[in-house]
């Protein structure tokens, strides 16, 4: 049967590839959707939160369910769910339907990935993994590569709803894919799964992620309520945990160097990754000599980049130890980092996806060699909870990028753009009430008469004055986000020195069933 496992591996991915591509179509929408909602950048977080906090909290709860009732029926509901999800953001009147849109589509997403994900042990032995991962990767770079570019040029033509009409037609096509073509995989031994467990999680981590919400919008004593709320929800959590026979979060496998290792390089990567890609997003965006294609092509660079590696990196891993791959994708993220710290208002569009190369390089690499170490370094009947395990961590550092990235980076320019104007203004020789006038002129677009007399006496513009402003915010966002993923990555590079003592397990991946071989050649 095995000879078959490429023709099944490949139109599950087909299936997927469209899913994957609808979450690359979110990220040039988003600044365009906040404007439309009226949304800050620094609350624009919240546009993804709950789709991200479904996705982490659900995913090792839908990866045991795929171990016990057969992956096929969890992927097809998922694709369902997802092609709904899209449907709804098309015709939502209010940013609100629009968040329940979201928060579906996460369901659709836990259900979905971490079951194509574990069906690599199950098609697979594990001298081919390698392969089957790099091809993993090679299709989810494709689609979010190619995401990217084609949102920007509908959201140019027709608009940001366009990216979710396109996104749920193409879902429907993988739904039907999967449906006909892949057939039914293994089921596990039933138990009962923890679904009260995962509501409490599913709170704790939007409380998480949302923390930086709450102070952009209601100061430091509910940021610090929210903090304390989280943990004592969190603290409940794993007590509860520590009681169930099947948790939704199992303990003892984070106790394993091959599983709570990888998730945490994979986590801050990813915290990395998409904090600065929203923040160059923005950045762009706000450019009015940038289109919206050319926004678009930020992410298409980042996993174009990504893409083109992924062939080479699955070869690699079938040959060399995949550490080796982690310690290569940490240079290339502080290299990324690096050049990001150099970015300006007045820097070209080629510096800026130079910036997105690298850190595409750095995703690539280090998804790849994570997701095979964690599949080698779990039990047999545990590869469903194990992957979802790693999703969670993976998928974790997402919304903490797009939602703490964004309010840091926010915050900094929203800062660093009163600090301009009121050095210009002291300068100027200008009272407190005209320096808060011109700081509001940024919302506004305009002055006071008398303001723009006193200028014009002192042979200054007021749209000059306000570019100059907005030019050193946008440096001083950069600066403090870049050194935020610097220190990160310095962390995470000591971190991965325990990776070096790991001893990857050893299992034979036993032949498919006779069932799948029959419904194989009937199709």
């Amino acid at each position: 049967m095995r000879k078959n496992s490429w023709f099944i591996y490949i139109v599950l991915l087909l299936g997927i590839f469209v899913a994957l591509e609808a979450n690359a179509f979110s990220t040039p929408a988003i600044p365009y959707i906040s404007a439309d909602f009226g949304i800050s950048v620094a609350n624009s977080g919240v546009l993804t939160l709950l789709a991200s906090a479904a996705a982490i909290a659900l995913s090792p709860l839908f990866g045991r369910l795929g171990d016990q009732i057969g992956r096929k029926k969890v992927i097809v509901a998922g694709l369902i769910i997802f092609v709904l999800a899209q449907t709804l953001k098309v015709f939502t009147p209010h940013v609100s339907f629009y968040l329940v849109g979201a928060l579906f589509q996460g369901v659709g997403y836990a259900l979905i990935f971490p079951n194509v994900f574990a069906y690599i042990p199950e098609l697979f032995p594990t001298e081919k993994r390698g392969k089957a991962i790099g091809l993993f990767m090679l299709f989810s770079y494709i689609a979010t590569g190619t995401g990217g570019a084609i949102s920007g040029a509908l959201i140019e033509t027709w608009g940001w709803r366009s990216v979710y009409a396109v996104s749920a037609f193409l879902s429907l096509i993988g739904l039907l894919l999967i449906s006909l073509f892949v057939p039914k995989s293994e089921r596990g031994k039933k138990s009962e799964l923890d679904y009260k467990g995962v509501t409490i999680f599913m709170t704790a981590i939007t409380l998480l992620v949302g923390l930086p919400l709450i102070y952009t919008n209601f100061g430091v004593s509910w940021l610090i309520g929210g903090a304390v709320t989280f943990v004592i929800v969190l603290l409940v959590f794993l007590q509860m945990q520590k009681k169930e026979k099947n948790p939704t979060v199992d303990l003892k496998l984070l106790k394993m160097k091959g599983v709570y290792i990888p998730s945490i390089l994979i986590a801050v990567q990813n915290f990395m990754m998409l904090s600065i890609l929203m923040s160059l997003t923005f950045l762009a965006a706000d450019n009015p000599n940038v289109s919206a294609l050319q926004v678009g092509m930020i992410t298409t660079v980042l996993f174009t980049t990504a893409m083109v590696i992924s062939p080479l990196i699955g070869y690699l891993l079938d040959r060399f130890n995949p550490i080796y791959l982690v310690y290569l994708s940490i240079i290339s993220g502080f290299i990324g980092i690096v050049l990001y710290l150099r970015v300006d208002m007045t820097s070209s569009l080629m510096t800026i996806l130079t910036v997105m190369a690298f850190v595409g390089i750095c995703s690539s690499l280090l998804n790849a060699s994570l997701m095979k170490i964690v599949i080698n370094y779990t039990p047999e009947d545990k590869k469903g909870v194990s992957t979802g395990t790693f999703t969670l961590f993976k998928d974790l550092g997402l919304p903490i990028g797009s939602t703490l990235g964004l309010t840091i980076y926010g915050l900094s320019t929203s800062r660093g753009f009163d600090s301009a104007i009121t050095a210009s203004a002291t300068e100027l020789g200008l009272n407190a009430e005209q320096t808060v006038q011109l700081i509001e002129a940024k919302t506004t677009g305009e002055i006071p008469m008398a303001l723009d007399t006193i200028l014009a006496q002192a042979n200054v513009q007021f749209t000059e004055l306000l570019s100059t402003a907005n030019m050193e915010s946008v440096a001083a966002g950069i600066q403090t986000l870049g050194i935020i993923n610097l220190a990160l990555f310095i962390v995470i590079a000591l971190i991965s020195l325990g990776l070096l003592k790991l001893k990857p397990m050893s299992v034979e991946v036993p032949e498919l069933n006779v069932q799948q071989n029959t419904v194989l050649e009937e199709v």
